[in-house]
């Protein structure tokens, strides 16, 4: 168990503004959001999707060409629920009338989204209605807003790819192994899936009914809830099989833990204290490699104290000159003389086993990241609800993509690597947010296996204001997009592999569909009272709760019960909230994006951007102990 003085340290509030950093908006990629920029898109999107609704519902010449309440140029089966094309082109206007840049760019900006949007849609309708005259056959309303949906998140990702500032391509290792299986594996998980949704959609049960008619199906389709749900469970049943299967053995070899450290006196001597207790039980030998990242605090001094009282961390403490955890991290991979190694952040405490437990894991020979679960200190306002966070994308969705070799990044705070792996892989990207995401994706598609592993437990900051969860929510919203820039030639490759084909489009439509949950409640409300009830439409405020909130409730609930945190249901009210909340934020962090590249090639002046202080060398201090 983590020592009580240990956990009040990482507890105690931080001094305004000390959680940020040259990492919190990088300068070429992104700039600080000024406050009212997203209430401003949510006052443009609220009047454009009204507008739009009163026409499509009464204006009598739309009516006449659209008659099913939607941007809809051929005619489906059945009823309608949302017209979610309008709320997309809704969204699209609002969100480039706020993007960094003069009015010519947010113009071409929105042109571009909704061009596209349009000319796909008149596409997959004028598909339908040829499939429709020459074969008699019509694809539902349900499945073409859904198709529609889909189509948007993933445009509206895939253009702020193309225009956005974003890092430059850069190249790296590729290997074969596990592909072949690992595709198989996905394709057969999604096939019986599928299957499964469709005869349980389609087959009279009573529970089923039940659950339809109540707010937490609201009326919508099962096969909606099911699809992506039941794939993440089997994919966890065949995780729990192949754990067996595939059960470590002993191994302990030498390792190297980089810290890099930003103005953590604060917590700098717990991490060092709960580090030395892991130590003890470590069989090998246990080197702490220290960066200081130009602290303007005390942290070297307290740091040098603390490692005088430690017994079984041998340490060296560098100082980085240049601002950003990425030069800390590659200096301290620099100084790496064992095979393996792991990051470890300052507000990190690892649990007296994490050492044994994850360095095991190395025995496979293909093995090249392993990650474990973060645990909040708790006693702060976002603790319960980033408990149930972290057991649904660590615990349960993690494990997941790890049985189908799917893994996407394993978050740094405490995260263990091959250094053959690291290294070969360019180390840690420079000057964009989500270093520990990319080298984790780069060191899996050059054939090594990630690994995420619940028992491997460590206690982890929370942010314990709204200031500082929105700057920390910022860089991890941004990072999917730096990242998936940096490593294009991973996105839809010649030859396929589970993550650009299927892992990182689903993140970036995730992702776009997460900042557009926000607008998308509102339109939903305002489609309520706007709306024609003679139209047609199936839209209840239980299908709107539903829609949002219902499949939410159940994977978080299924990851909690199958981590066995069974306190953590007592926090469901709050993660819902949380959720929305982190919706906002993500929108936010897709607003934060600079756009100077795109205005340079509309031939908008840009002002050129500082490029920081420059490198001036490692300086190592008068600290270093052996054994």
């Amino acid at each position: 168990m983590v020592e009580a003085r240990q956990l009040d340290a990482l507890k105690q509030n931080l001094e305004a503004g000390q959680y940020e950093s040259a990492d919190s908006s990088p300068a070429r990629l992104s700039h600080p959001l000024p406050y009212q920029m997203a209430p401003r898109v949510l006052i443009i999107f609220m009047i454009i999707s009204c507008a739009l609704l009163v026409l499509f519902n009464y204006a009598v010449p739309f009516r006449r060409f659209f008659p099913d309440g939607d941007l809809l140029f051929s005619h489906y089966a059945g009823n309608y629920s949302v017209p979610l094309r309008l709320f997309i082109l809704s969204f699209f206007v609002a969100f480039a009338s706020a993007v960094d840049g003069s009015w010519w760019v947010r113009v071409a900006f929105g042109l571009d989204l909704v061009l596209s949007f349009l000319l796909i849609s008149a596409s997959f309708d004028l598909w339908h209605f040829l499939l429709g005259f020459y074969t008699g056959l019509q694809i539902s309303h349900i499945a073409a807003q859904l198709s529609s949906a889909l189509v948007g998140f993933l445009l509206f990702s895939l253009i702020l790819l193309e225009r956005a500032d974003m890092p430059l391509p850069n190249p790296a290792p590729r290997g074969s192994r596990y592909r072949l299986t690992s595709l198989v594996t996905s394709l057969v998980i999604l096939v019986i899936s599928a299957a499964t949704s469709a005869w349980v959609s389609a087959a009279d049960f009573p529970i089923i009914a039940n659950l339809r008619s109540g707010a937490l199906l609201g009326g919508v389709n099962v096969g909606i809830f099911l699809l992506i749900p039941l794939v993440f469970f089997l994919l966890n049943l065949l995780a729990s099989i192949q754990n067996i299967l595939r059960k470590p053995g002993p191994f302990a070899p030498d390792i190297t833990l980089i810290v890099p450290t930003f103005n953590e006196a604060h917590t700098v001597e717990a991490l060092i204290s709960a580090t030395d207790q892991a130590a003890r039980s470590y069989p090998g030998k246990v080197t702490m490699v220290l960066v200081d990242n130009s602290s303007t605090d005390d942290t070297e001094r307290r740091a040098r104290e603390a490692f005088d009282q430690t017994s079984s961390l041998a340490y060296e403490i560098l100082t980085e000159p240049r601002r950003g955890k990425s030069f800390a991290l590659n200096t301290g991979l620099a100084h790496v003389k064992t095979e393996y190694f792991a990051r470890l952040d300052a507000d990190t405490l690892v649990s007296p086993d994490a050492l044994v437990r994850a360095f095991a894991h190395f025995s496979n020979p293909h093995m090249g990241v392993v990650g474990g679960l973060a645990i909040p200190p708790g006693g702060g306002p976002f603790d319960g609800p980033r408990m149930i966070e972290i057991l649904l994308k660590m615990g349960y969705d993690q494990v997941a993509l790890g049985a189908c070799d799917g893994i996407f990044g394993i978050p740094g705070m405490f995260a263990c690597y091959r250094t053959k792996a690291a290294r070969d892989v360019g180390g840690f990207a420079i000057g964009l947010n989500g270093e520990d995401t990319d080298i984790a994706l780069r060191i899996g598609e050059a054939g090594y296996r990630l690994f995420v592993d619940p028992q491997v437990t460590f206690i982890s900051e929370v942010p314990r204001t709204l200031n500082h969860l929105r700057e920390q929510r910022h860089r991890w919203f941004r990072s999917i997009f730096h990242v998936t820039a940096r490593n294009r030639q991973y996105l839809f490759p010649l030859i396929p592999s589970v993550r650009g084909w299927f892992v990182i489009p689903y993140m970036l439509a995730n992702t776009a569909r997460r900042a557009m949950a926000m607008p998308l409640l509102l339109f939903a409300v305002s489609f309520l009272l706007l709306h024609d009830p003679a139209g047609g439409s199936t839209i209840t405020l239980a299908s709107v709760v539903a829609l949002l909130l219902g499949a939410p409730f159940l994977n978080a609930l299924l990851a909690i019960l199958i981590n066995l945190r069974f306190k953590a249901i007592l926090y469901l009210p709050f993660y819902i909230l949380f959720r929305m909340l982190r919706s906002y934020f993500t929108l936010e962090a897709l607003l934060s994006l600079n756009f100077r590249s795109y205005s340079a090639k509309l031939g908008e002046a840009v002002t050129p951007v500082e490029e920081g202080p420059g490198a001036s060398g490692v300086v190592v201090l008068n600290a270093y102990r052996t054994s």
